[in-house]
């Protein structure tokens, strides 16, 4: 009986979400353990890896697996041995024996190049003796053993050794000097007397010994006195935070010579440190005042609550106690409960005065009048009222009347006695039962009058007539301890209350009287927590120096909180640690020199070798500073190890290309360290470095043969997560600069998504060649100023127009006629140099060849301003008519008359 079209679907789709399982990348590699031996006494490594949640789990999908980075210790690595090659004095000059040279010319000879060698020891570190395989393997390739050398002829001049440089006076710019002097039969030539090609003295400025010192690095934080400390009271409490006063704070000094470079401070007489003076300052905690008198109680009938208060007289600064909750007046509370006796204050009334009369009825002296009374507010005690108090001390709703209206009967009316009290109403108040009083009749009136009624009943209302009572409790005191206690146990009250059905208090009977139950706790314990004050350990001694050398080395000191602080005692410092620079000193390291010139035995071109040494630099512990070439003495104690690598490379192969050659060039700088990177999360990988050779083609004829582009990438840690984005600078006509920034901003070359580059040329495209065109913003061809666009079918400029002008000549200008031009240029000067006149270009036509909306403005105001003219030209012409005459043509005076109203 249903209608079929009303039916319910049976059937609808849904959607059951698919699990999603957690997805995890594989594991990163191993971090990299140490490849090469370690020194005795080194801490054991421990190598790591991870990988990262790609797709957390969703709808009971597979959680994630828990361990996400895995870590296990390295193999114990070979403890090293240090071994160094010991050179020895090289022999005498040796000539090649005879025997070897008497197949060529000169065999008898007993002068001229020779060979001499010297001995090779391995030394162990501590100078034993080890076995030559020991340094071959740890301390690089053979030195050389021989060197050539020149055993001077007779025709050649001989000299003695050179003799030690003199000593440097101290001065700087000072010379110091070393001689030497020819022997035997070279005395007696004349060539070897020639001092520019064999000098005798040699001269050798002497180093100068010129420092400067510089302050680096930040100022330490400030340190008191150590043994001593300047505090609060000239004393330190135990375990009080009172440390405060003058202390010291420290800046490290960097000694330089005149070459700039880095040296130890005492050249500089510095201790190393720039001192200054500092304050610490003490803490100063809140201070109250003491507490007031207690304020009365808030209630003069029943329960209420009584009041002292401090009020804040200096705030707490530099870490000192603090205060506790302050109201908005910087004032603190305690609040008692208080029970007053509802009767303690009594309205007290004298009686009625005689009624007097208003109305008086001469006749009879009777009528309607007013009574009135005195009524007080007075002290009750147990005598009865004694003393008049303040009004407001008793219940201004239980005031009396002292005023009311009286009747002084006439001598035939009823006379009735004063009204009696109410009775009481039955409970509960519920509008059905009413209450009464009565009053007697004092004189029977004459004959003819009767009596008013002598009762007079009133419904009994809630709150009006009638009160329901109820026991109520009030809130908790404050925690009120012993005499002379700040802290500590004490105890909470509360007092009990009547209430009336209106919200009064009233007086404890009214609710005995109807025996309610009393079910409440009016005392209980408390606990005030004392103040606490935050203790301290003492300070630490300074730990080492975070760097051995260099600039940036800093040690540190810190203490810790013994006991925290508790209720209002004072909080902790938040300096929990210093630091205090360390004195600076030189960092020297061994660094190759630079590689000499490639050279070719024999030849121009081809393979040849090219050697470099290796130089003492002095730094100053910095990536960035490449050092400075000192004295090899320095690094007398430093093991010859290079880029962490014992094996010193001093000479390789090399190529001088052949004209028309291909060639390599050196390697490039390793690139920064690359991390794989999703979303800025380093996907824990590792990173790689990048250095390359670059192919130089000198004839392209010859590009089949060169080789191709050589590159290199090796492992790194220590790289960092960065991001891309494209960067342009404004527009400048039709171009502007656009690059790449990496997010630290550095300006780099590949990184950004060369799909997303933005535009840096937005010219034409057909070029606008067309006379007067021009590229305009939005990359289509526009005609200047003056001229209009002619467009073609497709769309593109066909040809600038020029715009007709209006010309209007000024008041100086002969030409007082408007004339309409086509050969005025409007972007050209005006050819009247005379300066005696202006003209103006007005261009009626718009860009699109339309006319624009002020000339039809013109035209109609020129409209209007016609027909205004021709209509004051028929007023003007028009015949007035005469006046008609009239009898009595006096005029009446006007008589302005002012009615009041403010707007006239």
């Amino acid at each position: 009986r249903c209608p079929e079209s009303l039916r319910p679907e049976t059937v609808r789709p849904c959607l059951l979400p698919c699990r999603k399982d957690c997805i995890v990348t594989p594991f990163s590699d191993w971090t990299l353990c140490p490849s090469s031996c370690q020194e005795g006494g080194m801490t054991v490594k421990k190598q790591s890896r991870h990988r990262v949640i790609i797709q957390l789990p969703a709808n009971g999908g597979r959680e994630c697996p828990d361990n996400l980075f895995e870590e296990k210790e390295c193999e114990a690595s070979p403890v090293c041995y240090s071994y160094r090659w010991k050179t020895h004095k090289w022999r005498r000059c040796q000539l090649v024996p005879w025997y070897v040279r008497q197949d060529s010319p000169g065999a008898h000879e007993t002068c001229g190049p020779g060979l001499q060698a010297r001995a090779i020891t391995c030394r162990r570190q501590d100078g034993g003796q080890a076995d030559i395989s020991e340094c071959l393997k740890y301390s690089g390739s053979l030195p050389s053993l021989t060197q050539t050398c020149q055993i001077p002829c007779q025709d050649d001049c001989q000299f003695t050794n050179w003799s030690k440089f003199s000593s440097c006076n101290g001065d700087c710019g000072g010379v110091r000097t070393r001689k030497r002097a020819l022997v035997g039969k070279s005395k007696k030539k004349d060539k070897c007397k020639n001092s520019q090609l064999y000098p005798l003295i040699e001269n050798q400025f002497c180093p100068c010994d010129k420092y400067s010192a510089q302050p680096v690095g930040n100022w330490s934080d400030c340190i008191l006195p150590e043994g001593k400390l300047e505090v609060l009271l000239g004393m330190k409490v135990q375990g009080d935070i009172k440390e405060c006063g003058q202390g010291y704070r420290y800046q490290a000094m960097a000694c330089y010579d005149q070459n700039n470079r880095l040296v130890e401070t005492s050249r500089c007489n510095s201790h190393g440190y720039i001192e200054e003076a500092c304050i610490i300052p003490c803490p100063s905690d809140c201070k109250l005042s003491e507490w007031s008198n207690w304020s009365r109680c808030s209630k003069s009938c029943g329960s209420g609550v009584k009041v002292r208060s401090k009020w804040l007289r200096e705030k707490p600064y530099n870490g000192g106690r603090p205060c506790p909750k302050l109201d908005h007046v910087n004032q603190v509370y305690e609040v008692v409960p208080c029970h007053s006796d509802c009767s303690q204050y009594v309205w007290v009334t004298e009686p009625w005065s005689v009624c007097k009369v208003t109305n008086v009825d001469l006749k009879e002296n009777c009528g309607e009048g007013v009574q009135t009374r005195k009524v007080r507010c007075m002290l009750n005690t147990v005598d009865g009222p004694s003393d008049t108090v303040e009004d407001y001390l008793c219940d201004p709703e239980e005031m009396p009347l002292g005023a009311r209206k009286c009747t002084l009967p006439c001598p035939e009316d009823c006379v009735m006695s004063e009204w009696g009290s109410w009775s009481r109403c039955s409970l509960p108040c519920n509008g059905s039962s009413v209450r009464e009083r009565s009053a007697e009749s004092l004189r029977q009136p004459d004959d003819g009058k009767s009596c008013p009624a002598a009762t007079e009943t009133e419904v009994c209302t809630l709150n009006k007539n009638c009160y329901h009572y109820d026991y109520n409790v009030t809130d908790w005191s404050t925690c009120q301890l012993s005499e002379k206690a700040v802290c500590g146990n004490g105890i909470k009250t509360r007092m009990l209350d009547c209430v009336r059905s209106d919200g009064k208090s009233v007086d404890l009977k009214y609710c005995e009287e109807l025996g309610l139950e009393k079910t409440w706790q009016m005392n209980t314990s408390c606990v005030v927590e004392c103040p606490v004050n935050c203790q301290l350990s003492d300070w630490s001694p300074w730990s080492e120096c975070s760097q051995t050398c260099g600039l940036t080395g800093k040690m540190i000191r810190r203490r810790t909180i013994n006991q925290p602080f508790q209720g209002d005692g004072r909080p902790c410092p938040s300096q929990m640690e210093q630091f205090k620079p360390c004195p600076v000193k030189p960092c020297y390291r061994w660094q190759y020199g630079q590689w000499s010139a490639c050279k070719v035995e024999d030849a121009q071109c081809g393979e040849g070798t090219r050697v470099r040494n290796i130089s003492c630099v002095v730094f100053d512990g910095s990536i960035e500073d490449v050092g400075k070439v000192v004295d090899e003495e320095f690094c007398g104690e430093i093991e010859p190890i290079i880029d962490g690598n014992k094996k010193m490379i001093l000479e390789e192969t090399c190529t001088v290309p052949c004209p028309g050659d291909c060639y390599l060039r050196e390697w490039s700088e390793w690139s920064l360290c690359q991390l794989t990177c999703v979303n800025g999360e380093d996907l824990g990988f590792g990173g790689i470095q990048v250095r390359s050779r670059a192919v130089i083609i000198q004839e392209l004829e010859n590009q089949h043969l060169c080789p191709e582009q050589a590159l290199e990438t090796r492992p790194c840690n220590d790289g960092q997560c960065y991001e891309y984005k494209w960067m342009a600078s404004p527009w400048k006509g039709s171009s502007r600069t656009v690059w790449c920034q990496r997010s630290d901003g550095l300006n780099v070359t590949g990184g950004c998504l060369v799909m997303r580059q933005p535009d840096a040329d937005r010219s034409c495209n057909p070029p606008c060649s067309q006379p007067h065109a021009y590229c305009s913003e939005t990359r289509t061809c526009s005609c200047e100023d003056g001229y209009t666009e002619v467009m073609s079918s497709d769309g593109t400029l066909e040809q600038c127009t020029l715009i007709p002008v209006v010309v209007i000549p000024t008041m100086e200008d002969k030409k007082g006629d408007v004339k309409t031009s086509r050969a005025v240029n409007p972007t050209q000067p005006s050819s009247n140099q005379s300066g005696r006149g202006r003209t103006w270009f007005l261009q009626p036509f718009g860009p699109d060849g339309r006319l624009k909306t002020w000339v039809y403005g013109v035209a109609a105001g020129a409209f209007v301003l016609l027909i205004f003219i021709v209509s004051m030209i028929y007023l003007a012409c028009k015949k007035p008519k005469k006046p008609q005459r009239r009898q009595n043509n006096r005029l009446k005076p006007l008589t302005l008359a002012y009615d009041g109203d403010a707007d006239m």
